[in-house]
């Protein structure tokens, strides 16, 4: 702003002087609250919310977020994701908000939880298997894979986030009796 000052006598001579008034925002958007960790259940990070773009949504996550000389509509949200981990995978999301004079807020984490707790889903059933012999050394060789269990009879294993090729099988073995021997796995 330059404000000129016009001083004038009795006689109306005039003398001018002229102020420069600099008016400058350097000020960051303020910001109160803090973000609710959240967790999701799902197998990779496409399970997690979508990022805010607005200050109304960053809002909506627990914060108040207020500037001085910006308006909230004109206020620049922006972000972004980190990650690690696998099961669960943890999503630091970064939010920073900018105004008009490029001022910006302090970074606002958001740490997502992305993790699958449903166990793998098993239908039908294993067909017995009886074999000819004397001990238990004469039983077949336990499975070690989905498709060699799938094998057995009509079962059908299937995980919404492992592959069945990930998927780790593991077995244990009791027998009763001896003629006959009958092995349960």
């Amino acid at each position: 702003v330059t404000r000129t000052y016009t001083i004038t006598d009795a006689c109306a001579n005039t003398a001018n002087d002229t102020q420069t008034i600099t008016v400058d925002d350097t000020t960051a958007p303020a910001v109160t609250g803090s973000i609710t960790a959240t967790t999701v259940e799902g197998c990779d990070a496409s399970a997690a919310p979508a990022a805010e773009t607005t200050v109304a949504g960053l809002e909506g996550l627990g914060l108040s977020i207020a500037d001085a000389c910006t308006a909230d509509g004109d206020l620049t949200v922006t972000s972004s994701d980190a990650s690690t981990g696998t099961c669960p995978l943890v999503i630091t999301r970064t939010y920073v908000v900018q105004d008009a004079c490029g001022n910006t807020t302090a970074d606002m984490v958001h740490t997502i939880t992305v993790d699958d707790t449903t166990a793998p889903v098993v239908t039908g059933s294993i067909t017995d298997s009886p074999v000819e012999g004397c001990d238990a050394s004469d039983a077949p060789a336990a499975e070690t894979t989905v498709a060699g269990l799938e094998g057995l009879g009509d079962l059908m294993i299937a995980d919404a986030c492992t592959a069945d090729e990930d998927l780790t099988v593991t077995s244990s073995a009791d027998s009763t009796g001896t003629c006959p021997l009958v092995i349960t796995r």
